[in-house]
């Protein structure tokens, strides 16, 4: 199970990449988007690999995903891989490089990912950057954006995802 939940399409974009790398290594994969189709049944968190993704705003996963990754901290027992999207990834950014050196470091874990680290089964998270239009950030959200050195584009490093992805599968074996 890969589910996620995307604010703008791409956390989906990446959800879909992850889907499609477990599928090429033989998984079965349910694709469920958090934010459509509501919170997945009970039979989700037992799924033989669980993978959770979410945008982040303000620092924190979509509410969506939130909801979601606290049923999965309390009723899981199994390996769970979380990735969150957002200005800065672990090897990619629209934002300036000296912004996002100072960034990475210092960027808590969202609340969602936390509790599922508490709970024993987070066997990784991954930051990824995403993409981002120009009406991605309203008023003085754009303003601060350009001080940081902001570009609009996609930031996502499709190596990084894909080596990801070979993480987990080499994980299962």
């Amino acid at each position: 199970m890969v589910a996620y939940a995307s604010a703008n399409g791409s956390t989906e974009e990446i959800a879909d990449r992850v889907a499609d790398g477990l599928r090429a290594a033989g998984a079965t994969v349910h694709l469920c988007d958090l934010t459509a189709a509501g919170p997945p049944d009970h039979t989700a968190i037992g799924a033989d690999h669980l993978v959770i993704g979410s945008a982040i705003h303000n620092g924190q996963w979509l509410s969506a995903a939130e909801r979601f990754a606290e049923m999965v901290a309390n009723e899981r027992d199994g390996p769970v891989w979380a990735f969150s999207v957002s200005s800065v990834g672990e090897t990619s950014t629209f934002l300036s490089p000296r912004v996002a050196r100072f960034l990475r470091p210092r960027t808590p874990l969202p609340r969602a990912v936390a509790a599922i680290e508490a709970s024993g089964t987070l066997r990784d998270h991954r930051k990824f950057a995403g993409a981002i239009a120009k009406g991605d950030w309203p008023g003085v959200g754009r303003i601060v954006f350009r001080l940081m050195g902001g570009h609009y584009g996609d930031a996502r490093d499709w190596g990084d995802v894909d080596h990801w992805c070979r993480q987990i599968v080499d994980d299962n074996r």
